[in-house]
């Protein structure tokens, strides 16, 4: 898998696709689903703490969801504000994603998250119910992109600990009675590998609680970006009880993102992934 690129909350482009957990065969004729979390093996007492990680936030939970929906929007002393409306198809890739172009003006993409090349995914973009062609097609496509791999990121990144490419470290000197510390860096995937990620986990319930990151394009001496990840939220699912946090709050500034309106839904709305009109609610 891919990790995607990041950025300060100004600009809200952060990386990271999902690593959807596998099945095997037992027997001619029987299929029997093996739980992500059975397929690891913690080696070091970083993979244990990431590993504790993934059954907190309810990894296999995740494995047998077969839809996600969420807003992805933004906190300020002013109000909040939605930027954009997700809807996730986990089984065949298809991926609903509006967001606003101004006043009563709204794009629609329509696209599969498995069909991605060059930055841009696989599929039908809109503005105002009408399909955007050539480089207003191709540009609104490349916005999907870019919007699927930042705000799924923003939501997911605990389940996230053991994609590929991903390289683990325990801090024992920034570990408190409270939190393990983990360090994330990055072997040569995604638009970023030089982005850095140090997760804040509980030491008593094993959910992030806070979470830093030095990202590619910052500068050298910046300081890291601190997050505390808040208001969580338990979605059941077939599988179990996924928990995703709905807030992360900047320290030290007054303003937020929002990962809410979370739901993991038997189906989808009728004519989700073909109406090329908003449908996805206002709020």
């Amino acid at each position: 898998m891919t990790r995607g690129s990041a950025s300060l909350i100004a600009t809200f482009l952060m990386g990271g696709l999902l690593w959807a957990g596998c099945s095997s065969d037992s027997a001619p004729g029987s299929e029997s689903v093996v739980s992500p979390t059975d397929t690891i093996a913690p080696k070091t007492r970083a993979d244990s703490v990431a590993y504790r990680l993934l059954q907190a936030h309810g990894m296999d939970a995740w494995a047998s969801s077969s839809y996600l929906r969420f807003n992805f929007g933004i906190e300020t002393p002013g109000g909040a504000q939605t930027i954009a409306r997700h809807l996730w198809n986990r089984n065949t890739g298809e991926y609903r994603i509006e967001w606003s172009a101004g006043p009563d003006s709204s794009y629609v993409a329509l696209v599969n998250v498995r069909d991605q090349h060059d930055g841009r995914l696989g599929g039908t973009a809109y503005l105002n119910g009408d399909e955007l062609t050539g480089a207003a097609g191709e540009s609104a496509r490349e916005e999907a992109y870019g919007r699927f791999v930042n705000d799924t990121y923003w939501l997911l990144a605990p389940l996230k600990a053991f994609d590929s490419g991903v390289n683990r470290s325990y801090l024992p000197d920034s570990s408190t009675a409270e939190h393990d510390v983990l360090r994330l860096t990055f072997d040569e995937v995604g638009r970023t590998p030089g982005d850095q990620y140090w997760l804040y986990v509980s030491t008593e319930t094993g959910r992030l609680d806070r979470w830093a990151y030095h990202l590619q394009g910052m500068p050298e001496d910046a300081p890291p970006q601190f997050y505390d990840w808040t208001q969580y939220r338990e979605l059941p699912s077939s599988g179990g009880t996924v928990r995703l946090a709905s807030r992360k709050a900047a320290v030290g500034a007054d303003q937020a993102l929002l990962t809410n309106q979370l739901a993991l839904p038997e189906s989808p709305p009728e004519g989700a992934f073909s109406t090329p009109n908003p449908m996805l609610g206002s709020e």
